[in-house]
């Protein structure tokens, strides 16, 4: 078994060699590339995508050249290689990279995108992958009634968390190599049936051949329809590796994901707790800050030493019988990254800020909550000096006896964001609201090619009164000088950014008057 296993890795590595140049070429042919933009992108020339062709090509290649060699081309054993299991997944597998391959092309909606993944993944628990009971250090625990939706949701946060990973060259391929190649051997060691660990190897092999073409520089991408593709087979993978008398889900495969769920888990965290939509688009996942601090080649040694230690533990707990090994493996992992804020930490703020809200709603004497006030800015991204926006509008705030105030700025082309509330503990009754909201625009290009682009938002909730209109009205009339400010402010962090100055030896004029800087809301009665 182990002399099939390494055949099928070094078959799809061999393959996958092979195969990538052909489909690299193919792409851009036909124009199936992934072209540069300033927003959130990293590279700078159009680069081929539909690399999850090759890598799904290689490893049935692999699988079959592997089970064929064991069984002199007879597929009749009770390897059943043509069950329904895998011609369900193989079939999904196929489907999801025919969706990759369109949204590639012609850019899909998100919602579209998930109503896809969806189908996809309840064609899948139908057919009868279902997670009936899940392992927590060792006890197992009956899902019931909700085996199926927590199953569909399992496949999802997979196929998502690989794709979200998918945004550095090389980050979701080295992923992919450890969390196939640590599924594998958790697999081996479980006593699975073969033919999972043969795939999951030859996954690992395609994903290690594709990987010579996919480091940095990268001359072609996995595309949406390979990272979804690799979430997909890893999800089902995962759900098939639990050993037949214990369940070990929840110890080695959630270990072993660790890294792009965590990733997933930030940016819904991150994107719901600044009002975002969970849609939007960033440059706070862990491939941009760590290529922003390690560089490209060294945030995949990064992603690969946090890789190890997760998936080793994984693998360690189920060879040892150990479950809470794995569950501490992945705890030590996390820990490092926001204990260093290499990642992590700014969500992590985020997170406590609201618990601390919350608690404190508790606690507040019903006398004073209306008149307390909880306030919370954070620099998710960049240094530049927001405070200059954010200390008048608390002023005004203050002056007005505003209910609320808060500002949410995402520059993903400088990596900036900041995020700023100041609210009373206890809001009035949504029905008793007057809110208004103003877009914050900056100028981006020169020339003919200058337009004004969105960054951001200021969000303002006042009680509804007789004078709240009045209050309110105020703060519209003085938008313009809001914007002056935060062009300012735009302007030192992109001096900043050029000069690599701290923003204290900045000193920066771009033609907005200095009264404005010093305070934008000192009309404002």
């Amino acid at each position: 078994m182990t002399l099939n296993t390494f055949f099928a890795f070094f078959a799809a590595f061999i393959s996958a060699i092979v195969l990538v140049p052909v489909v690299r070429s193919i792409a851009i042919r036909i124009g199936l590339v992934d072209n540069p933009d300033a927003e959130r992108k990293l590279h700078t020339r159009p680069i081929a995508l539909a690399g999850g062709v090759a890598v799904f090509t290689s490893m049935i290649v692999a699988m079959v050249l592997t089970v064929g060699v064991q069984n002199q081309w007879a597929f009749t054993s009770n390897l059943d290689l043509f069950g329904k299991p895998w011609i369900v997944l193989l079939g999904s597998a196929v489907a999801i990279l025919v969706v990759g391959l369109v949204d590639d092309k012609w850019m899909l909606r998100g919602r579209q995108k998930l109503l896809a993944q969806c189908v996809i993944a309840m064609v899948i628990v139908g057919s009868g992958t279902v997670l009936d009971r899940v392992g927590f250090f060792g006890i197992d625990i009956p899902l019931g009634i909700f085996a199926i939706p927590v199953s569909v949701l399992w496949l999802l946060l997979c196929i998502n968390a690989l794709n979200l990973l998918d945004g550095a060259d090389g980050m979701a391929t080295t992923v992919g190599i450890f969390v196939s190649g640590s599924l594998a051997l958790v697999s081996l060691v479980n006593g699975n049936a073969i033919l999972n660990v043969v795939a999951a190897f030859a996954l690992c092999g395609a994903l290690a051949g594709f990987l010579i073409y996919n480091r940095p520089p990268a001359s072609i991408f996995l595309g949406d329809a390979g990272s979804m593709m690799i979430g997909l087979l890893v999800g089902v993978l995962s759900m098939w590796c639990s050993h037949k008398e214990t369940t070990a889900f929840a110890a080695a495969p959630i270990a072993i994901l660790a890294l792009p769920l965590f990733d997933s888990l930030a940016a819904i965290v991150r994107r719901r707790l600044t009002g975002r939509s969970i849609y939007a688009t960033d440059r706070g996942h862990m491939h941009h800050l760590l290529n922003e601090k390690f560089g490209r080649a060294g945030t995949l040694w990064i992603v690969a030493a946090g890789c190890s230690v997760s998936s080793a533990a994984a693998i360690a707990a189920t060879w040892l019988h150990l479950p809470w090994l794995a569950p501490l493996g992945a705890i030590l992992v996390l820990a490092v990254f926001i204990g260093t804020r290499t990642f992590g930490y700014s969500e992590f703020r985020l997170l406590a800020g609201r618990v601390r809200h919350l608690i404190m709603s508790f606690l507040v004497r019903p006398q004073v909550c209306e008149h307390q006030k909880h306030e919370r800015a954070l620099s998710m991204q960049g240094d530049g000096p927001w405070q200059e926006v954010w200390e008048p509008l608390i002023d005004f705030a203050e002056q007005q006896q505003l209910a609320s105030v808060k500002i949410d700025v995402n520059m993903a082309w400088l990596h900036e964001s900041y995020h700023a509330t100041w609210r009373s503990i206890r809001m009035p009754e949504p029905a008793m609201q007057s809110v208004v909201r103003i877009p914050l625009l900056v100028n981006r290009g020169t020339g003919e090619h200058a337009e004004r682009v969105p960054v951001g938002r200021i969000e303002i909730v006042a009680k509804s009164s007789p004078d709240s209109l009045n209050r309110l009205g105020d703060f519209i009339e003085h938008a313009n000088e809001i914007q002056l400010q935060v062009e300012r402010v735009v302007a030192k962090v992109e001096a900043m950014k050029q000069a690599r100055l701290k923003p204290d030896n900045i000193s920066v004029d771009h033609g907005v008057p200095t009264t404005v800087q010093e305070d934008a809301f000192a009309n404002i009665s």
